[in-house]
């Protein structure tokens, strides 16, 4: 038998995990509910992004978060020492702690974005949670962008291909010139997908009843609260 659920209630549930990574201050406290969302959601929803970029976003979080722990958490025990630099413990800490917390937002997305189709998840905000319905559309437009993104990024690299310029990124130059166009059509994109859906009446139409909350819904918020709990216990 299928587990049925709301699609707002994934929703809820990406958002308060996602609440956890800003909260969380120990590496303990956020690692059980980073590994397990970061896993299921690349396994369920990995499709849904491209892979080159989801590999470039790691990169610089990963880089982003070596930079910020050398020189500003930088002390306690010499971890590693040579003539041109020295690791202390802080700055692993530093280092591990805001990977975590990226791998835990990035993973409660994807979870997502595998599971829900946008269509119903503009719906279900609107009837479950009583969002209006510009704001439900444009939240679940913003996941919908995610999919395309794998085929804009494609067509960048060919015309890079085509140009005779490298794919691969070795500089910020390089990473520019793959950015910029691709957040210009993302955002072309939504300007129309915005116009098309007032034209088709999007703010006209009435709201259905609520459904109310299934085995998957309690499932789902369940989980969600045992994570909480893992993560808030400790600071008790």
């Amino acid at each position: 038998m299928k587990l049925k659920y709301r699609e707002s209630t994934l929703f809820l549930y990406a958002l308060g995990i996602s609440l956890v990574a800003f909260i969380a201050n120990s590496i303990n406290s956020i690692m059980l509910p980073s590994l397990l969302n970061g896993i299921l959601g690349f396994v369920l929803g990995g499709k849904k992004l491209p892979q080159k970029l989801l590999a470039i976003l790691l990169l610089l979080n990963a880089w982003g978060a070596f930079l910020n722990g050398l020189y500003f958490h930088n002390f306690g025990e010499v971890i590693i020492s040579t003539q041109a630099i020295v690791i202390r413990r802080g700055a692993i800490e530093s280092f591990l702690l805001v990977s975590l917390r990226f791998f835990l937002v990035v993973g409660a997305t994807l979870l997502m974005l595998g599971l829900v189709n946008v269509r119903d998840l503009i719906k279900s905000l609107e009837r479950d949670l009583r969002i209006p319905p510009g704001i439900a559309f444009s939240i679940a437009y913003a996941f919908r962008l995610f999919p395309l993104l794998s085929k804009d990024l494609s067509e960048i690299y060919v015309a890079r291909k085509e140009r005779g310029v490298t794919s691969v990124v070795l500089k910020p130059s390089d990473l520019r010139s793959i950015l910029l166009p691709l957040l210009n059509l993302s955002y072309e994109r939504a300007v129309w997908g915005g116009i098309s859906a007032e034209l088709r009446g999007l703010r006209l139409r009435k709201m259905s009843d609520r459904k109310s909350l299934g085995v998957g819904d309690l499932i789902i918020l369940s989980t969600l609260i045992l994570q909480w709990a893992t993560v808030f216990y400790p600071l008790l």
